[in-house]
């Protein structure tokens, strides 16, 4: 049985992506240009397209960070809809049972790559 390699492209520096940060790029989603975001929540990058489930508008619209007060809960800066970092899982009872999109990373060697067969980073 083969294996077929996922498509690998470095998004930015793991350097560039701090604890509770968050780091914006375009990437092409199915075709379409979207944007996206990486954030780190103990120690642990993950990978979503940038856009809240209660209204299209991009997580960090409003502010440059996307985590709420205490840290613990990805927040939409425009609605304040929480979601959890791991999964990208929606908190708040507004959006219960929807999730972001989640965009597989991967960390290697001091790099983030998008390794998602779905998309592919947009210049």
């Amino acid at each position: 049985m083969s294996t077929v390699a996922r498509p690998q492209a470095p998004i930015c520096p793991s350097q560039d992506l701090a604890e509770l940060g968050s780091h914006s790029f375009q990437v092409l989603y199915r075709g379409v240009q979207r944007e996206a975001i990486l954030v780190r929540f103990r120690g642990v990058a993950y990978g979503y397209l940038n856009q809240c489930v209660h209204m299209p508008r991009r997580l960090d619209g409003e502010e440059p960070g996307v985590f709420d007060e205490a840290g613990g809960a990805i927040r939409c800066t425009m609605h304040g809809i929480t979601y959890k970092p791991e999964t990208g899982e929606c908190l708040s009872e507004i959006c219960a049972g929807k999730s972001l999109t989640p965009l597989r990373v991967e960390e290697r060697e001091g790099v983030l790559y998008l390794t998602d067969k779905r998309a592919r980073l947009a210049v």
